[in-house]
């Protein structure tokens, strides 16, 4: 038996909600629009659209007045797309040493310096982007970095 403290939270089914999403002569949020536009990068990244289609419907998406605007702009495209692995990688920034670029900044610092030896190794130039890259990923890691767990 449960606890008479113990509330059951259980979604509400509102008729009302459902029929004001399907009605589309309402007003478009910035949300909806926003969405619309992602699921239409989506689509031109998996080939269903060209650039200047990509573009046209980009631009008709953010002009769209109502929700059945933005779905006149869908109606020819496969349901909605699964959403790439963007929410992990959102996570992952927050996690000490990951997702602020230190991959990257190794990466292009080993090339430049593999650019530098085999042009000469004079004066050592990889050393300005090397520092002062490294220096805004320091400043950018170090809150995640000194948070005590």
């Amino acid at each position: 038996m449960c606890d008479p403290r113990h509330h059951h939270r259980r979604p509400v089914e509102r008729p009302a909600e459902r029929v004001f999403a399907q009605d589309p002569e309402l007003r478009a949020s910035d949300r909806e629009r926003e969405e619309t536009v992602t699921q239409l990068r989506e689509h031109g990244a998996a080939g269903r659209l060209d650039v200047d289609e990509l573009e046209e419907r980009i631009g008709s998406a953010y002009a769209a007045r109502t929700r059945g605007d933005l779905s006149a702009l869908m109606r020819d495209l496969p349901g909605t797309l699964r959403p790439r692995a963007t929410a992990a990688v959102r996570h992952d920034v927050h996690r000490p040493g990951r997702g602020h670029g230190w991959l990257a900044f190794g990466q292009v610092s080993v090339i430049l310096i593999l650019i530098w030896a085999l042009t000469g190794a004079e004066h050592f130039w990889p050393a300005w982007v090397i520092v002062w890259w490294g220096f805004a990923l320091l400043m950018r890691s170090a809150p995640g970095l000194l948070r005590t767990r």
